[in-house]
């Protein structure tokens, strides 16, 4: 299937080629921003491991966060279970400001 677009590197060639006519760098030799843009996109050793710090980071945090979610859920479900279990089945909890029973 053929498309009748341009092709996307050949627009952004073109695109650098008006800006460096527009303003004044026309001179077609290799441009600071050459290297980046055509060249090697392999970070850097550095960049490279500051990535994965930030990542190993990132999914340290969301470790944590799980974790403490779980322990939320536990907690809820221990104190439901020993909610029911301190007062007898059928036995509804006195209603808040109410006179106690038998008495």
């Amino acid at each position: 299937m053929s498309s009748d677009r341009p092709d996307p590197s050949e627009f952004f060639e073109r695109a650098q080629q008006m800006m460096r006519e527009l303003f004044g760098g026309a001179s077609g030799g290799p441009e600071p921003w050459d290297a980046a843009a055509r060249g090697n996109r392999e970070p850097s050793p550095g960049q490279q491991r500051e990535n994965l710090t930030f990542a190993l980071a990132t999914r340290a945090v969301e470790a944590l966060e799980d974790l403490a979610l779980n322990v939320a859920a536990i907690r809820q479900r221990l104190e439901r279970t020993d909610g029911a279990a301190a007062r007898p089945d059928g036995d509804d909890p006195p209603a808040p400001g109410a006179a106690p029973a038998g008495g």
